[in-house]
């Protein structure tokens, strides 16, 4: 079992969106969740919290994989996708307060180890 966690300063994640565009949201982010965050009223905290997800669950993971081969899925929780599978032994947790977006991911696979 490993377990990742990750940070983002909402406003940080802001910014980054402000100067680069859809170059950095299409470097990091799938159609999917780009087309889900646009939607949200407050689509700068969403893709914060997706950032930190993706964060949280590459830290499980014990190799390198880009932020783009993960995806967060929402379907009530949030689900993981990894290079178009889900992972079904990553659970994951996000949450927002204030300037904050904070994820923790726990991976019960030893595939992905």
């Amino acid at each position: 079992m490993k377990i990742g966690i990750d940070i983002v300063h909402i406003p940080k994640i802001g910014e980054t969106i402000t100067k680069w565009g859809d170059k950095f949201l299409n470097r990091v982010f799938s159609e999917e969740e780009i087309m889900f965050c646009r939607k949200r009223k407050d689509s700068i905290t969403c893709f914060a919290g997706r950032f930190a997800a993706k964060e949280a669950v590459y830290k499980t993971l014990g190799k390198t994989i880009s932020l783009k081969s993960i995806s967060i899925l929402s379907g009530g929780r949030p689900v993981v996708v990894i290079n178009g599978e889900i992972a079904r032994k990553i659970i994951l947790s996000i949450s927002h307060h204030g300037e904050y977006a904070i994820a923790v991911a726990v991976n019960y696979s030893s595939f992905f180890t």
